[in-house]
């Protein structure tokens, strides 16, 4: 039986990869080069110490990967200050939800951790949440399941205990391979083949997962 939920925040709870994707392209467009969707397609999802190997393999050892990086960090920096953060669909009230039937809830994320607290308060959420794993609480980022075993113990749980929500091919690596019932909600990359065969459902969005509660649950 289920009794903890951990949710991924970007991409599942918020629309924030297209976000991150706007900012990436502006800072690198200050250096004369495109960002394409391509390579921040193979971002998603990954800590940025895992996606600077792949930036350097896609713009060569010349470019100044980290100006690009804290230009990208600036940028959303001040869209946060300037414009609220968007939710997924039905994300806000998925947490509500859970919330109210009693389930301890974490977040297991490739984020960092200043970034998930200033957008979890932004959006008067963050008192849902009181474990929070990000990228700089593991050795191994997602898709190892590293993060996700780590969530599971700081909420006092079996990982067998816990549904976990992922939008990302990396995050539900992660969530799958830790042995969690894990719920996939596709945001910029679909699932691939590994995510499909083991995923235990797969919706369009949060919204879509109420028929199938007693099942999520149980």
């Amino acid at each position: 039986m289920i009794t903890r939920i951990i949710f991924d925040m970007d991409g599942t709870l918020f629309s924030t990869e297209p976000l991150y994707f706007q900012c990436y392209q502006q800072a690198a467009a200050e250096q004369g080069l495109t960002f394409t969707f391509e390579l921040f397609e193979k971002c998603i999802g990954i800590s940025t110490e895992e996606a600077m190997p792949l930036m350097i393999s896609y713009f060569g050892r010349k470019v100044d990967i980290e100006a690009i990086y804290k230009g990208c960090c600036s940028n959303f920096e001040k869209y946060m200050q300037e414009n609220p953060i968007p939710f997924r669909p039905g994300a806000k009230e998925a947490v509500e939800y859970f919330h109210k039937r009693g389930f301890k809830m974490g977040i297991a994320t490739s984020n960092i951790r200043q970034w998930v607290q200033k957008i979890l308060q932004k959006n008067h959420i963050a008192q849902y949440f009181p474990i929070i794993v990000t990228s700089e609480d593991v050795e191994n980022p997602k898709p190892s399941p590293e993060v996700y075993l780590r969530c599971a113990q700081k909420l006092g749980a079996d990982v067998a205990q816990c549904l976990a929500f992922e939008d990302s091919v990396a995050g539900a690596t992660a969530a799958i391979s830790a042995g969690m019932r894990t719920v996939v909600i596709p945001d910029l990359k679909q699932p691939d083949s590994f995510v499909r065969d083991h995923a235990f459902k797969i919706y369009p969005s949060l919204d879509k997962i109420y028929p199938d509660m007693d099942e999520l649950l149980g």
